[in-house]
């Protein structure tokens, strides 16, 4: 695939990060572009470079965070433990979320039957069918808003239209927390402007364009890991995992009968489902897939050479 390292405006200074060293191959450097834009579908990813990070949650920072919220106390967390560190090799993801016009392009370009486009967006917001020789079109204003309600099938099957992919979970925390083990994307505090949650959703609107609030987002540049749309990963969920990564085996579960899900939504109002550790599972269609979206990631090309 050919990829583009350039946008309108972008600043060159931006284009490389120097070398990084990639942890599986002891003994070669590996110099990556920290930015590159996907010529399918014009997603801008971003380079989430090889190392460790801090993943999970320690006992205490679940009892702070079950105090967070009035009926956080139902929270158990359990999922969230053990807290460990992780090393990842390098890795791509998208800067914002897919956008309903990147939705409707893939629709157009994919013509889905009735029954393919129902297990994929069943309840299309913002998107409107094509009647007789006319396209998907979406709302005036709406371009630039995250495509929502969207099933873990329909998340897929854009990411490989796209040549993409899911996000693993374990990559999904790293890029929304960095590797100084954060509770949230921009750090310990909590903002209530910070991110698109119940509280900054008014004047009727849900969801905000994938790149407000800025100053939300993650260490790595990436726009709203909190907040907005859930975000599907490629996983099947399962609630202990977290006591296998943790001993050295980061290989995802192979099976499972829901999906990962993460970031939270426009709608959500309880602060616990922001943090960067919440993790939960999702049936994979039609159930519960209120305000879940897509971002997309990809693997980093083999660009090694030996130092």
């Amino acid at each position: 695939m050919n990829w583009s390292n350039s946008r309108a405006g972008l600043d060159d200074s931006r284009l490389t990060i120097g070398d990084i060293r990639a942890p599986e191959k002891t003994g070669t450097i590996v110099n990556r572009k920290s930015e590159i834009i996907n010529p399918v579908d014009g997603s801008f990813l971003r380079l989430i470079p090889a190392g460790e990070f801090t993943m999970g949650s320690t006992r205490d920072q679940i009892e702070a965070a079950r105090l967070v919220d009035i009926g956080g106390h139902e929270f158990l967390l359990l999922e969230e433990l053990p807290q460990f560190r992780a090393l990842l090799p390098d890795f791509y993801l998208s800067e914002c979320a897919v956008t309903n016009k990147q939705f409707a392009k893939f629709l157009n370009a994919t013509c889905p039957r009735p029954e393919q486009l129902k297990l994929w967006a069943p309840a299309l917001e913002k998107i409107s069918a094509p009647h007789k020789n006319e396209v998907y079109q979406v709302s005036v204003g709406f371009e630039k808003h995250p495509v929502v309600h969207v099933s873990w099938f329909g998340a897929d099957a854009y990411c490989r239209w796209a040549g993409l992919r899911l996000p693993k979970e374990i990559e999904w925390e790293k890029a929304a927390r960095g590797t100084d083990g954060r509770l949230y994307p921009w750090g310990n505090e909590w903002h209530d402007d910070f991110l698109r949650w119940n509280n900054t959703a008014k004047c009727g609107l849900t969801t905000a364009p994938v790149d407000d609030y800025p100053q939300g987002r993650s260490p790595f540049g990436i726009f709203q890991m909190a907040g907005n749309v859930d975000e599907w990963c490629a996983d099947p969920y399962q609630w202990d995992v977290y006591r296998r990564y943790a001993v050295g085996n980061l290989r995802p579960p192979s099976n499972g009968a829901t999906r990962v899900i993460r970031g939270g939504t426009c709608v959500g109002w309880q602060k616990i489902r922001f943090r960067c550790a919440h993790r939960r599972g999702n049936d994979t269609a039609i159930v519960n897939i209120h305000y879940t979206g897509i971002r997309c990631a990809c693997d980093a090309p083999s660009q090694a050479r030996t130092k």
